[in-house]
């Protein structure tokens, strides 16, 4: 079997099902945050809204495939909507298993995955009320949140003050992927206007001499110090994939000139030689900084290799889909039946304890993206198959 194949049918037949049967919380409502290598649900964390956003949207990506995943996906939302509203305006960072509050530090990170999870229920559910919390969302963030040297501010704090924190490129790119999928589902310009003005951020700011940095001042220069030159070659793959799906939805190839050397780098510099897996961190220059590797960053990776194989038929982005995917499951999809490893040391040893729910938006948004393109291009069959287990 193609490895693609193998990584869908991991994904679709045992992963989903595990976290559609243990990972949703048939009890309070919403998704656990994680599971133990039991299968058992780890509850006292309570629950992120980050969490609840983005398993709805994983849900929301495969409710025509997998049975149940579309209740799950509805479940998961009502839960985020009727807890993870803030009075004030905005979402609150957790709650407890029953949706008490219990952290009301409003973050820009879990502001941009409400919105993308209400993107994803208007897209595959049609739902109105969706499209008004995501508006609603934007709505605080012009008024409360934005930020003079542009962006928006990192975060509100349970009393109200602007938390006193670096700046940060990843939660805007998050609210920039967002907002082109809230284009996607509504066909509303007003989101793709919104969208380009974050692109002209991350290309005037986020990005320096070449490489996406991670921390910033708060006029948005790169913090001093190492921490300021820190790169994470996940960023740059996901950012590829966001900079060609901005260029095709806004017919802007000069977002694909920015994508170049971001992919470029990561090429060079983000790849362990012996394992053939993304480092977690590289510093402005290239040297390694952080030689552990988290799961995410294979996942980014593919997304991007798949739209420059989509775009430009480059052979060698195809080769790096399969080859990808072959070191994402030797290294990381191994362990208990539909769970994974999820932080390895550079000899391959796991050191995180549990399965957590968040990385499940990036397996799936892996396995959709490569499949979309694979299918376009004729190498798999338009029609799937509904897994019923």
């Amino acid at each position: 079997m193609p490895d693609f194949l193998r990584f869908r049918d991991w994904l679709v037949a045992e992963t989903l099902p595990l976290w559609r049967d243990d990972g949703y919380d048939t009890h309070c409502g919403g998704f656990h945050e994680k599971l133990g290598f039991d299968r058992a649900p780890i509850t006292g964390e309570g629950k992120r809204i980050l969490v609840q956003a983005r398993q709805c949207f994983t849900f929301s990506v495969y409710s025509g495939v997998l049975d149940g995943a579309d209740a799950a996906a509805r479940s998961g939302f009502d839960f985020m909507v009727t807890h993870g509203r803030h009075p004030d305006g905005g979402w609150r960072h957790r709650v407890s298993r029953d949706g008490a509050p219990l952290d009301d530090t409003r973050d820009l990170y879990d502001q941009a995955f409400a919105i993308l999870a209400s993107a994803a229920m208007i897209a595959t559910r049609g739902r109105a009320d969706a499209r008004d919390f995501a508006d609603q969302t934007l709505d605080y963030l012009d008024r409360e949140r934005s930020h003079p040297a542009g962006g928006y501010t990192e975060a509100v704090l349970p009393d109200g003050r602007i938390a006193d924190t670096p700046r940060r490129q990843n939660p805007h790119m998050h609210l920039f992927e967002a907002l082109l999928a809230l284009y996607e589902a509504t066909g509303a310009a007003e989101y793709l206007g919104r969208a380009e003005r974050l692109f002209i951020l991350a290309r005037s700011k986020f990005i320096v001499d070449g490489t996406l940095r991670e921390f910033f001042t708060d006029a948005l220069a790169p913090i001093p110090g190492p921490e300021g030159r820190i790169v994470e070659p996940g960023h740059h793959m996901e950012w590829v994939w966001l900079l060609h799906r901005y260029a095709a939805l806004a017919d802007d190839a000069g977002a694909l000139a920015i994508a170049e050397p971001l992919y470029d780098f990561a090429l060079a510099h983000g790849y362990d030689q012996g394992s053939g897996g993304l480092f977690d961190e590289v510093t402005a220059d290239g040297s390694v900084h952080r030689g552990d590797r988290r799961l995410w960053p294979q996942t980014e990776a593919l997304r991007a290799h798949a739209v420059r194989w989509e775009r430009y038929e480059d052979t060698a982005a195809r080769a790096r889909i399969d080859s990808g995917i072959a070191t994402l499951m030797r290294d990381h999809l191994t362990g208990p039946r539909g769970g994974w490893q999820e932080h390895i040391h550079a000899d391959g040893e796991n050191f995180y304890g549990s399965l957590p729910a968040s990385s499940l938006y990036h397996l799936s948004s892996a396995a959709s993206e490569v499949e979309r393109v694979l299918t376009a291009s004729g190498e798999m069959p338009a029609e799937k198959q509904k897994v019923d287990k």
